[in-house]
């Protein structure tokens, strides 16, 4: 089950409100995206830079294990977690690209495979993606009449990762790369 985008906004509000829950799955998907799919909680805590008090950190491991299912299952069942249909749309527009912001960063942070392994439909949808990090900045209150454009780039987005997921998963299982490996001085790499 999916959680719910209002209680993660509130549980998000009142433990770590520098995120939203569209951040929040944007970072996870952009990890488990990159051929990481081994992800856990501790692995989003050293990418972010942050300790998340442990209503978080299970609120992560249901994300994680939600997402990770849900970009394996074979009907296309994944989905951004994104506000509803009732928030505004400059509202929506702006969390699509701080999802995209987020998804992208992390993607970039997890990614150790070739650049061959990408393909150039995966470059392309990667700067795509990249690219709608933007609406972050450009998301306006007189955008009511663009709903059908918003509902476009979600499912754009949407099957981008996707096929970003189920294309370098199976490069990264031929390789055999783990997701995380710590350096001599403590810290540690996504890989």
């Amino acid at each position: 089950m999916t959680p719910d985008y209002s209680m993660m906004q509130q549980l998000l509000g009142s433990n770590l409100p520098q995120y939203t829950p569209a951040a929040l799955h944007g970072t996870v998907a952009g990890l488990l995206s990159s051929g990481a799919p081994d992800i856990d909680e501790e692995d989003v805590a050293t990418l972010l830079q942050c300790e998340f008090p442990p209503v978080i950190g299970r609120l992560l491991a249901l994300l994680i294990s939600n997402t990770r299912e849900q970009l394996q299952e074979p009907d296309f069942s994944f989905q951004l977690l994104l506000p509803q249909d009732d928030a505004s749309l400059a509202s929506r527009v702006g969390e699509l690209g701080l999802w995209c912001e987020s998804f992208t960063a992390a993607f970039s942070a997890g990614f150790v495979l070739s650049e061959t392994a990408l393909g150039t439909e995966g470059r392309e949808a990667l700067t795509d993606i990249a690219q709608l990090s933007s609406l972050v900045d450009e998301a306006e209150d007189d955008m009511e009449d663009q709903e059908e454009d918003y509902m476009e780039l979600v499912e754009y987005v949407r099957m981008a990762v996707v096929t970003l997921y189920q294309q370098l998963c199976g490069a990264a299982a031929e390789t055999g790369i783990a997701p995380m490996q710590p350096l001599s001085d403590g810290d540690t790499v996504l890989h």
